[in-house]
């Protein structure tokens, strides 16, 4: 049983050094690789570990396609981040075992402390959906930050004589950050099928759950071109500008509401250390 708890905490520790290792010896491909690497003849290989994680991705991913595509993750970086936290989550129980293999400290029985690396690894494993989740909601919100002003600019061009298509255009090469990247990137998708730029924005808030994209896009076609488009567009930024307001407030307003717990409880501490000693001397002989 010994022999069997060993085996299992190492290739634990292991898994996770491998995994350290090789997110921290990941580098960037040369665009010349790529370039050539599309080019030569395919031939039938081995599956290499990459091929098995983002098969592994295939089946973990299926309904966090849109979160990993706001925040500009592989599927592969995804099962990586998973892997990770299992391990930190076994990672206590493993110490506690290791030292208790060595006879060094005493918590548990063997059999308790591996249910505990299993328990842990399944709770980091899972935990990291809700840091995905959570990281993909903060960066939806700073993209309509970005976008908002992405559409004060579109007006201010259009304001001063540009055409539709010409205000998204300009408007987006004036902007710096990863929204603003990503909707040059659209446009520039846009530009070379030859297709209206909104079309692709709204390709681009699907792909990247930001329903204030998919909007945009219906607002314009709706709109036509000109003045309306201006218009269109100048509501659209206020009501985002009002919207992100909203939601800034609620939820000054809900951390104000949980300050009050740790207050009351601070209350209630303070009021025993000083009535305990009036209560111990009236119960007292």
């Amino acid at each position: 049983m010994m022999l069997l708890v060993m085996t299992v905490a190492g290739a634990l520790v292991g898994m996770g050094l491998l995994l350290i290792a090789r997110g921290l010896s990941v580098s960037p491909t040369p665009l010349a690789a790529v370039v050539q690497d599309l080019h030569r003849v395919r031939e039938h290989a081995p599956a290499r570990f990459d091929t098995v994680v983002e098969a592994a991705a295939g089946r973990a991913v299926r309904d966090r396609k849109v979160d990993l595509a706001v925040l500009e993750r592989s599927s592969s970086k995804f099962v990586q981040d998973r892997l990770m936290w299992a391990l930190l989550g076994a990672t206590p129980a493993m110490a506690f075992l290791a030292l208790h293999t060595t006879q060094v400290f005493t918590l548990a029985s063997p059999a308790i402390l591996l249910l505990g690396i299993i328990v842990g690894a399944v709770c980091g494993w899972f935990y990291a959906l809700v840091d995905l989740t959570s990281d993909a909601k903060k960066a939806r919100r700073d993209f309509r930050h970005a976008l908002a002003s992405y559409l004060e600019l579109v007006t201010i061009l259009m304001a001063g004589g540009a055409g539709t298509e010409t205000a998204l255009y300009d408007a987006a090469a004036i902007g710096r950050g990863s929204a603003f990247r990503q909707m040059r990137t659209a446009l520039s998708a846009a530009q070379a099928r030859r297709e209206a730029p909104w079309l692709s924005l709204g390709v681009l808030g699907t792909r990247l759950g930001i329903i204030e994209l998919q909007e945009l896009e219906a607002s314009i076609t709706l709109a036509g071109q000109g003045a309306r488009v201006r218009e269109s567009l100048m509501a659209k930024a206020e009501s985002m500008r009002l919207k992100d307001l909203a939601d800034l407030e609620s939820e000054a307003q809900a951390r104000s509401e949980t300050m009050v717990l740790p207050v009351a409880l601070m209350f209630a501490g303070f009021m025993l250390l000083i009535g305990y000693p009036a209560l111990a001397g009236l119960s007292g002989p």
